[in-house]
């Protein structure tokens, strides 16, 4: 199975040594986050989408004229299915177009963080509401926290 994930900075300037979306590791924190989220929830169809990395100045222009708010977010995402559950086939020869991730590089403090914007915006474009996106992020959080316990468990015993 072949996914298409395109990521482009759009900004205007350089953008700061924390957050550096040209170089190879935040391009591999977008992409392995956002097959590791396609890979839990077990699609079986190839994926395009984009991630756009824009400065606060355009992010906030997009949430002004597509949510009407004068607001600078975190991150936006723009479906393709109209906020309805994706349709999701087992035929793995047809491709599944999601839509864009557009992330403000600004408020990207860290690679944890990143991560959990994509996912959350992830799911948003496969038609998941808040109200499912946050009984996912449970699943996942109690999940890493079963780990936890049983690595402190293992090391406690050593």
């Amino acid at each position: 199975m072949k996914h298409e994930i395109l990521i482009y900075n759009k900004t205007k300037r350089k953008v700061s040594e924390k957050f550096t979306p040209l170089r190879g590791v935040t391009q591999r924190v977008i992409i392995s986050t956002i097959l590791k989220t396609l890979d839990f929830l077990k699609l079986k169809q190839p994926v395009e989408m984009a991630v756009l990395v824009v400065d606060k100045e355009e992010i906030k222009r997009l949430n002004k004229i597509w949510r009407k708010k004068n607001t600078t977010p975190n991150e936006l995402s723009f479906g393709l299915n109209s906020r309805q559950i994706a349709k999701v086939v087992n035929d793995s020869g047809s491709v599944l177009e999601l839509g864009e991730i557009v992330v403000n590089a600004e408020k990207i403090s860290d690679k944890n963080y990143l991560s959990k914007i994509l996912v959350h915006s992830l799911l948003h474009l496969l038609g998941y509401s808040h109200k499912q996106i946050e009984k996912f992020e449970d699943i996942i959080a109690w999940k890493k926290s079963k780990v936890s316990i049983k690595l402190t468990f293992f090391t406690m015993r050593l």
